[in-house]
């Protein structure tokens, strides 16, 4: 059974004021043309005497549009104006149908379904009211035409949206829906961030808990990290949110590379230093991919880099990078991880790094061991609020 505001939704979309009867039409046009009966004008009409009453009544949910044309000849009406007559008369029960093709509609305009099942996100791409139940759980919203409201979607304002798009709308309110709830109860403090910054570079070396203790080092004072699947359709490799009054940062586990996700949370950190109030003012910036901010990224790049291993360094160590040996103790004497020094080589030859990457492949190291504490499930879960109850008790120690 469906409310009333249900009802009036469909009655605003059809610009019906739920006043017109259609009975009552019905019957004044029969005593304008002097139609004695109920049959009479179902002969007129080529119209089965008991489906004309049900239509008539409100209780046919299912009109073929010949007969509506038969009667929009007969009230002498346009085609449209009929529909949106008939329509004011269904009763609660019967115009259920008509909301649920709505909500069916919506979801398949407004979310890559095909996305969303490789994911994990939904189990099924044709059962909508499953579909429904899982989005309204997730994004704690009432009215699942309220997904259009919450955070982000300015920011894709064109009226055609690509898989991608739908995607990347889907990630980010998804990221800003879990650091809300996370809600990480401590003051920001951009002069703490700054001490912070130059000291978490010799964390990179430890593979199984330096980011996880840099994570919670961020955490204290005001600034949530946490990981989320990256997204092919995406080409998010991170990105800063301001949620609830607080910079947030949120990486991926693009190509799921140890050095990768290092070079990531140095960028987005550049981007709280340097650009906060364009954040604020937009709520997030996505990273690796185009948004409406355009901001420095190149800046974000090379802070990242130097913060990292700079290019002297690389320089310096370039003639024996084939040297596994010396790249590991010189990656040591420098307080890295050697995988960013390997990942920087490559990168930096652009024409050699499908070769370059096949030979030092193998010290490009997953970053799965480095984010399984921090990377969030909730895509994949029942409980969504469960695990963000994980990630807050790992992350706040």
């Amino acid at each position: 059974m469906y409310e009333e505001a249900d009802i009036s939704a469909i009655y605003a979309l059809l610009g019906i004021n739920g006043q017109k009867n259609f009975k009552d039409l019905i019957e004044d046009k029969k005593s304008k043309l002097k139609i004695s009966s109920d049959r009479q004008l179902s002969s007129l009409l080529g119209i089965n005497k008991d489906t004309l009453t049900r239509i008539i009544n409100g209780e046919s949910k299912k009109v073929d549009l010949i007969s509506i044309i038969k009667i929009s000849n007969f009230l002498d009406i346009k085609i449209e104006d009929t529909v949106k007559i008939y329509v004011s008369t269904l009763k609660p029960e019967a115009i259920s149908e008509i909301e649920n093709n709505r909500k069916a509609n919506f979801i398949v305009r407004n979310f890559d379904l095909d996305g969303l099942k490789k994911i994990g996100f939904i189990k099924s791409k044709t059962d909508f009211e499953d579909i429904e139940k899982r989005i309204l759980s997730f994004f704690n919203i009432e009215n699942i035409f309220d997904y259009n409201t919450y955070v982000a979607y300015p920011l894709f304002s064109k009226s055609k949206k690509s898989s991608n798009d739908l995607m990347n709308i889907f990630w980010i309110k998804s990221a800003y829906s879990q650091l809300e709830k996370i809600n990480n109860p401590n003051e920001f403090d951009l002069e703490e961030l700054k001490k912070l910054i130059p000291k978490i570079r010799p964390y990179s070396r430890l593979e199984s808990n330096g980011l996880l203790t840099v994570i919670r080092a961020l955490y204290i004072i005001g600034v949530t990290v946490i990981v989320q699947k990256y997204v092919t359709k995406t080409s998010v490799k991170g990105a800063t949110f301001f949620v609830n009054g607080k910079p947030c940062i949120v990486l991926t586990d693009f190509y799921e590379r140890y050095d990768l996700i290092w070079f990531t949370l140095f960028h987005e950190l550049c981007h709280i230093l340097y650009d906060l109030d364009d954040i604020e003012r937009n709520s997030y910036h996505l990273s690796g991919t185009s948004d409406v901010l355009l901001l420095n990224e190149d800046r974000a790049n090379h802070f990242a880099r130097t913060m990292l291993f700079s290019k002297d360094k690389m320089d310096f160590i370039k003639p024996n990078i084939g040297n596994h040996f010396v790249v590991s103790k010189y990656a040591e004497d420098n307080n890295v991880h050697s995988s960013i020094i390997y990942g920087f080589y490559i990168y930096d030859n652009p024409q050699k790094r499908s070769q370059l990457y096949k030979k030092f492949s193998k010290y490009l190291i997953s970053s799965g061991n480095a984010i399984k504490s921090v990377k969030s499930n909730a895509w994949t879960v029942e409980n969504p609020i469960e695990e963000i109850e994980r990630i807050i008790e790992r992350i706040s120690k």
